[in-house]
């Protein structure tokens, strides 16, 4: 087989009892001693993570990962199996199974783990006929799961017996093995943090997806701290870029070692986002020592990360071993999820493991126990296509939602989303009012829908208004529908004249529009009015009550066409007015520099009960400017 390219890459895990032989077997295979502790020197046992590169015979280049076996270190161990390619099942053969290896095993299976193999280590300490009894029981146990044709390989970590087999069926196990996606928003759980001379703190993990860059700039996540990439690494060798399925470490500009530990992630700015409260589909392992109840209090484990929280049942008050059921976890600290992740679940006290999952909803919010609706709708996002859970998502934007987000909330890769968009949009099932920004068209629609009612009930009740202020309109709606959606709804309905517009009034599209005759008839009364005596009008007050009840709408009107201007709270005047009034000025200082209250009153014939007024409004629209006592032309 030709050498395997860079992108070949694998992560392998070892995983078992105490004891019996993970270490030994991985120092063997790559000649890496990963006990690096000096407890665990001393204790002759594995406490914590260790890592070892090793290139197969095909040249798959692949990241070793040792993890401890004793009881009291699952929850080191939990933190190094997240993004296993294949397993090590390492088992004995002078012991065979052992509490641990079920333990393990269970969650290897809980964890998705796709591949395995059974290797029964100390060869050289049992003969053949032991070894027969102690493959036959490693069968029962992996009997009915997702390992039950794993092959079995015995070998001897003293002698060497064994290796080459063993090695090649690694290779065997990886060799259809799919490639991680390098195009996806980078994910790397942190497992460990350290700080090294002259480049600062350091963070290594398995990443998950995408690549990791030397000058990238990132996040560590749930505490949104940005840092920049200062330097990649895998396994000891520095490199432009990781890429998903190497163990890789990274050398961060921006945070200081305490404000870093294991089970942060670290991810593009905004790639996901923490919640403490996730919706989940839990299953208790078979062996399980009693059910689980409503509101059990558990450790999870996701990624590298331990938090405590309860597990919420959704549908009954117990949860039986074997059982499984859609639950709500409520952490007490918040997690980075996305979907499809899958987390185990440990009991509280005693620390054991209990089952485990897979997340629907990273980012969820408290839901009522037994509700159908809700329960159908997570169903949904759980099980159901794509174009489904995009509309679903869709439903609950009272805004419209750009392409990334959705993307985002759907935990699906972005051209995916934007195939299901495209999809729903041709069959009417979503709009996009801007581009690149979604809504449902049902939410669309009844925008639309309360926009026209609106405007035609205004115009129904005041036939003499052409229409409707905006800004009124706008007002009226804001518990209806989102400011945004109304601005977006209503230049879409402008746009194509479903709405007419004059001024800042807007009705209905395509209708002819004429004032009542009575209304008109009265506008033109009190134009007569207000011209009765030159710039002597009548105050507002006065004219309102003699024209009787319909006079506001008279005023409405005139307003409207421009007939009438409003100089204050108590004087109107007709527009013609107003016209002889700027022709006046204009004449005034073609011959005269300035203009005092007494020359106005002169000019115009007011008294100063009206001058003052006038002129006060003939300043704010820019006729005359006011020079201490006197005003002066603007030309």
């Amino acid at each position: 087989m030709p050498p395997a390219t860079r992108t070949h890459l694998a992560i392998v895990g070892t995983a078992g009892h105490i004891d019996h032989g993970k270490t030994a077997l991985v120092r063997r295979l790559t000649g890496v001693d990963t006990d690096r502790l000096p407890e665990e020197k001393k204790r002759g046992i594995s406490i914590d993570l260790g890592f070892a590169p090793l290139v197969t015979p095909a040249g798959v280049r692949v990241g070793l990962v040792d993890v401890p076996g004793h009881e009291r270190f699952v929850k080191n161990m939990l933190a190094g199996v997240g993004g296993m390619d294949c397993v090590l099942l390492v088992i004995a053969a002078d012991e065979g199974v052992m509490p641990q290896t079920r333990e393990h095993l269970a969650i290897v299976r809980l964890l998705g783990v796709p591949r395995g193999i059974v290797v029964l280590t100390k060869r050289d300490l049992v003969d053949d006929e032991w070894l027969a009894l102690v493959s036959r029981e490693v069968r029962a146990l992996l009997a009915g799961g997702p390992l039950a044709e794993a092959p079995v390989v015995a070998v001897s970590s003293t002698t060497g017996e064994g290796v080459p087999e063993l090695l090649t069926t690694l290779d065997a196990q990886l060799s259809g093995l799919a490639l991680r996606s390098a195009e996806e928003p980078a994910r790397l759980p942190v497992d460990r943090v350290f700080t090294m001379e002259g480049f600062g703190t350091v963070v290594t993990g398995t990443l998950w997806r995408g690549r990791v860059r030397t000058g990238d700039t990132l996040e560590l996540a749930p505490g949104e701290r940005a840092v920049r990439v200062r330097r990649v690494q895998v396994h000891g060798e520095t490199v432009e870029e990781a890429l998903p399925g190497q163990r890789t470490a990274v050398a961060l500009h921006g945070v200081e070692r305490d404000d870093v530990s294991r089970g942060d992630w670290l991810q593009p700015v905004g790639a996901l986002r923490p919640s403490r409260v996730i919706d989940v589909r839990f299953e208790l392992l078979p062996d399980a020592p009693r059910a689980v109840k409503l509101d059990s209090r558990v450790r999870f484990h996701l990624g590298s990360s331990e938090i405590i929280g309860r597990l919420r049942l959704l549908e009954g008050d117990t949860l039986e071993p074997g059982g499984r059921a859609l639950a709500q976890l409520r952490l007490e600290q918040p997690t980075v999820a996305a979907r499809g992740d899958r987390f185990v679940i440990r009991s509280y006290s005693p620390s054991r493991t209990i089952g485990g999952g897979v997340v629907i909803e990273p980012v969820a919010e408290r839901r009522r126990r037994r509700d159908v609706a809700e329960l159908a709708a997570l169903e949904l996002q759980e099980s159901g296509s794509l174009e489904a859970r995009v509309a679903e998502k869709l439903a609950a934007h009272a805004k419209p939602a750009s392409t990334d987000q959705l993307a985002l909330e759907c935990g699906e890769p972005l051209p995916a989303v934007v195939a299901a968009l495209t999809h729903l949009e041709a069959e009417g099932s979503a709009v996009q009012p801007v581009a690149g920004r979604w809504l449902s068209d049902d939410r669309w629609s009844s925008a639309r829908g309360a926009i026209e009612h609106a405007v035609a009930e205004f115009c129904d009740a005041h036939p003499a208004r052409y229409g409707v202020m905006k800004g009124e309109l706008k007002s009226g709606l804001k518990g209806a529908m989102d400011a945004n959606v109304f601005d977006l709804a209503f230049e879409a309905m402008l746009d194509e004249g479903t709405l007419a517009m004059r001024g800042e009034r807007v009705r209905a599209g395509g209708e002819e529009w004429r004032p009542p005759a009575d209304v008109a008839a009265l506008l033109e009364r009190l134009e007569s009015m207000l011209e009765a005596d030159r710039y002597a009008v009548p105050e507002n007050a006065a004219w309102q009550k003699a024209l009787g009840p319909k006079a506001a709408e008279a005023a409405s009107l005139g307003f409207f066409l421009d007939r009438l201007v409003r100089v204050n709270s108590e004087f109107t005047y007709t527009s013609a007015q107003m016209t002889r009034l700027q022709a006046a000025l204009a004449a005034w200082f073609q011959s005269h520099d300035a203009l005092t209250v007494a020359d106005f009153r002169d000019l115009t014939g007011a008294s100063r009960k009206y001058a003052v007024p006038l002129l006060e409004h003939t300043d704010r629209i820019g006729w005359t400017m006011r020079v201490g006592d006197v005003r002066k032309g603007r030309g």
